[in-house]
């Protein structure tokens, strides 16, 4: 029986005083009233009496007191309250009976949802029980079924039923109500538990092996999107297949209600045959290519032609390259590809912005800076006036050497930047700001004094002179001036035939790196929906070069209009066309998806417009159910449309996500894991997990190995101790390169012939994603534009279609080496460059635990004095052999190898006043000559015996010597 509260009581009802003294009371001492009962004291007796009981309360007066009569439900008097004054009994009456309305009202809407009560309150004990995974939008669904309800989920159950069955379901819809989350993960506890137990035998017997718990929890979750983060090795397909299996087992979907989604023929029809025999029916799974083409079909009753150059990508170039030179002979649009080529060839930064050197000549060296003369100049300034000359009929020699033989000891010959030999007009660009600043790397003074010298110089000759100046590159006025310059030293410009500009970009191939970036950016900007005034919105949001863009934008959008007619006429679409049409047609619902399931591979490397496809799939209905499986540390296809966000921030895009690690994997050992996880991980963008594998080995599993030059063979080297490592037997190598290039020039017949028990193939890495060998070899481990990681720079114009751009460095490039040590089963092999090796090998070689690296590794490569960043690469010359700078001929240091070793570079001690060898175990020593100051004081052999003489004799610069001085006595 249920007991009013006295913190809720409405009214307390007392008899007068008098009343009681005289006995008109009848015993009634008080009652009080809640807002769900009556509670009456009459001598020692207590009465309670819910107000869903009661039926009427009537006040009569008597002659002095006045009393309340209440009855009952079944029409018989329930008690009486005596002794009352008469306005008292009837302001009492009045609220007894305000109560009793309000309670009769909400017993009257229990009685109209009692059927929604019971089938809520079934759902929620089935799912207390573990028959069912419930979620998220079912929770939403049972909350808003519990909206008519809350009137009486608000109040106690007894308050408004007397049946306890009818007591009990409130109370546990109540509970439900009050906290939808803590039942559901409830729930869900219970019924993973159950449920496992259920499919014990067949994830048992599904797979070769029995399948992980992190895999079969993968399996049974049934959530509104469920993220499957799948490590390297840890049996993603096998999730895929047994899900599909799984779920027409259990009788959640039909095969016609599972959408399984690859993202090439390979894989979808590798995925469709397994599961399917592990249901029992056919399973189709499908590429996003045939998914968009049937969507199409089904929608507008006619499937679409896919343009051949969608699935050819040399003839989608090829294609682009003849409407580039369209829009070149275009009288109109072809001026803008002459502004684009001038002035906007490659992503401007001013010398200032760099704190060395050498960091702005790998800026240069990035973006492969050429004039359309293809040679290559030492700034982007250089490269606008020299294109803008050649643009303009100006006949030119880049450094040419002065007219006046100007050299001596300590200088080489004066070579301005520009001659114009037609009309004999030097032209010197000096990097200064408008304050006469300098970048930060260069000495003011000195520079200001070769500024002055180069003046006089013309001054004293009678030569003519121009100058231009940085600044006017920042301004964005460095053309106008120069042609003002020309024109007041009669100079006339002719400029070249649109025709003629062409030639000059086909024969110097400079409109093959422009039509990869039109193919490029056409894919993104088509992908992703995007729109010309979108694109500049998000340049200037991301801080891009707007002016740049511009130039850009005036030559894409014409071959985008006649790329887009071109399909129009032809009656085809491409791929990005395709996904979009059908997303349409699923979002506009002119396509209603049957599927009910669906589920996608490899969904690190999906890109924004097939999210947006599965997406409307999904959201078509909302007990529709999505299943994404992939890996953020293979994300490895950002230049292809790929945005790692949506794998990343899964639950943003897509809404309430479970999400499933699979942290077992099955291929490679427990050391190459060590060292590749945590390579990947000094990315604190990537998904944090950790990597259990199934094999453990002892000693290191990443061997390191130099390309020392001469006649030894790394390549060889590693397959000699891989055959040695790997016994007897047959077993499978997989040669890995960055880029093709780095897969030529290795001793292929000779390693077949001196190892036949080892099975070679070789591939780049992108294209080894998903296959697994024995041993690995990564080749092609070299710092550089072509080495690993690539110092190629995707151009920041892209980063106006791209995703988001990650600020860690070199990214994707870190993925990609996850990917290549995580192909091998039991040993991965690297060969590095002896001179220059990849910043990764030295990263890993630091890794001694797990890595066997030569002892040598770290410390021998030789960073360039002059410039700071390049490196001193061994190279042969008229005079033999030397080192010189990798940035050459942006830089053109030079350093003598070591006649002692015949191994390391000379590097300047000023502090010692000698040159000392670069390798460590050598440590020979040369002076520096103290006439010319530059050259190192070597040991020949002349008429009278030996003598020093300095190194700069052979250009004929210096021709110091002395004798050598005697041995110290012992």
């Amino acid at each position: 029986m249920f007991r009013g509260n006295v913190e809720t009581a409405r009214a307390v009802i007392r008899p007068r005083l008098l009343a009681r003294l005289f006995g008109r009371a009848n015993g009634f001492q008080k009652a009080q009233l809640s807002p769900w009962a009556l509670q009456v004291r009459s001598g020692e007796a207590v009465a309670h009496l819910p107000l869903r009981r009661l039926d009427t309360a009537t006040a009569e007066r008597g002659r002095v007191w006045s009393r309340i009569l209440v009855r009952g439900t079944s029409g018989g008097p329930l008690l009486g309250l005596y002794g009352l004054g008469r306005n008292a009994a009837a302001r009492y009456r009045a609220e007894i009976e305000q109560a009793r309305q309000d309670v009769a009202r909400l017993c009257g809407l229990l009685a109209k949802h009692e059927r929604r009560l019971s089938v809520l309150d079934d759902w929620l004990r089935r799912g207390e029980a573990g028959d069912h995974w419930v979620a998220q939008h079912a929770v939403d669904a049972t909350l808003r079924h519990t909206e008519p309800l809350a009137p009486v989920l608000a109040v106690p159950a007894a308050a408004v039923t007397g049946d306890e069955r009818v007591a009990a379901a409130l109370s546990t819809v109540a509970a439900f109500r009050d906290a939808p989350s803590a039942f559901r993960a409830r729930a869900n506890e219970v019924f993973v538990a159950a449920e496992l137990a259920r499919f014990r035998e067949f994830f048992d017997t599904a797979e070769k092996h029995p399948l992980t718990d992190a895999q079969r929890l993968a399996v049974i979750t049934h959530e509104d999107n469920t993220r499957v983060i799948a490590g390297a090795g840890s049996g993603k397909t096998s999730v895929l297949a047994v899900k599909a299996a799984y779920l027409l087992k259990k009788g959640l979907c039909t095969p016609a209600q599972l959408l399984l989604v690859a993202f090439n023929k390979r894989a979808a029809k590798e995925l469709g045959e397994r599961a399917g025999a592990l249901a029992g029916k056919a399973v189709e799974a499908s590429t996003f290519h045939s998914l968009g083409l049937s969507i199409i079909g089904r929608a507008t009753g006619r499937k679409p032609t896919l343009a051949k150059t969608a699935e050819d990508e040399k003839a989608l170039r090829q294609h682009l390259r003849e409407l580039i030179a369209e829009v070149v002979r275009d009288p109109e649009a072809g001026d803008y590809v002459r502004e684009y080529f001038q002035s906007f060839f490659a992503p401007y930064k001013d010398e200032k912005e760099f704190n060395e050197l050498g960091e702005y000549y790998d800026h240069l060296q990035a973006f492969d800076l050429r004039s359309l003369q293809d040679e290559r100049l030492r700034s982007f300034a250089e490269v606008e006036i020299a294109n803008f000359l050649f643009l303009n009929g100006v006949r030119y020699q880049y450094e040419a050497p002065y007219a006046v033989d100007l050299a001596t000891a300590e200088h080489r010959q004066y070579q301005p930047d520009f001659y114009l030999p037609d009309h004999d007009i030097y032209i010197e660009h000096f990097g200064i700001g408008r304050d006469g600043r300098t970048a930060p790397y260069i000495d003011r003074e000195r520079y200001h004094q070769e500024m002055a010298w180069k003046r006089a110089v013309h001054a004293e000759h009678g030569t003519t002179l121009i100058e231009t100046y940085s600044y006017l590159k920042q301004e964005g006025c460095l053309t106008d001036v120069l042609k003002q310059e020309l024109r007041d030293h009669g100079v006339a410009l002719r400029p070249i035939s649109n025709e003629q500009l062409l030639e000059v970009l086909t024969r110097t191939r400079q409109i093959d790196p422009f039509t990869e970036l039109v193919a490029t950016f056409l894919n993104h900007f088509k992908g992703n929906g995007c729109t010309l005034d979108g694109v500049r919105a998000q340049a200037r949001q991301r801080g891009c070069d707007t002016k740049r863009l511009e130039a850009f934008l005036a030559v894409f959008e014409p071959v985008y209009l006649r790329y887009q007619r071109a399909l129009a006429a032809s009656g085809e679409v491409d791929f990005n066309d395709m996904i979009i049409e059908a997303t349409r047609h699923v979002r506009e619902g002119s396509y209603r998806s049957p599927a009910t399931c669906i589920l996608v591979d490899e969904f690190q490397d999906i890109s924004a417009g097939r999210a947006a496809l599965i997406k409307a799939l999904a959201d078509q209905d909302r007990a529709h159910r999505l299943f994404c499986v992939g890996d953020d540390w293979q994300a490895i296809y950002r230049f292809a449309g790929s945005d790692i966000a949506l794998m990343r921030d899964f639950a943003k895009h897509f809404g309430f996500t479970e999400t499933v690690t699979l942290g077992e994997t099955f291929r490679f050992n427990d050391r190459i894991e060590r060292v590749a996880s945590r390579f990947v991980q000094r990315n604190p963008a990537q998904l944090p997990k950790t990597i259990r594998c199934a094999t453990s080995a002892r000693g290191p599993r990443i061997h390191i190995h130099r390309h020392l030059g001469g006649d030894h063979d790394p390549f060889l080297e590693a397959l000699g101790a891989i055959a040695s490592q790997a016994g007897s037997g047959s077993h499978d190598v997989l040669v890995l390169g960055r880029y093709h290039k780095a897969l030529h020039g290795w001793a292929w017949d000779q390693a077949r012939r001196q190892y036949p028990a080892l099975r070679l193939a070789h591939s780049t890495v992108h294209a080894a994603k998903g296959t697994e060998a024995d041993y690995v070899i990564v080749v092609g481990l070299i710092a550089g534009r072509y080495g690993f990681p690539s110092q190629i720079a995707d151009d920041p114009l892209l980063e106006a279609v791209l995703s988001e751009p990650e600020a860690f460095p070199h990214s994707e490039e870190r993925r990609l080496f996850y990917v290549a040590l995580t192909r091998a089963r039991h040993a991965v092999h690297l060969i590095a460059d002896y001179v220059r090796p990849s910043a990764f090998v030295g990263e890993i070689a630091a890794d001694r635990a797990d890595v066997d690296a030569p002892a040598r590794l770290e410390g021998a490569t030789v960073y360039c004095p002059d410039c700071g960043t390049g490196l001193l690469l061994r190279r042969t010359g008229r005079h033999g052999d030397f080192y010189g700078c990798s940035h050459y001929p942006l830089c053109k240091h030079i350093s003598g190898v070591c006649r002692r070793c015949d191994e390391g570079a000379f590097v300047r001690r000023e502090g010692e006043g000698a040159y000392l060898c670069s390798n460590a175990s050598c440590g020979h020593r040369e002076r520096i000559c103290p006439r010319c100051g530059t050259g190192r004081l070597t040991e020949r052999q002349g008429r009278y015996g030996p003598f020093l003489g300095c190194t700069n004799f052979a250009s004929g610069d210096c021709n110091y010597t002395t004798n050598i001085a005697p041995e110290p006595s012992r």
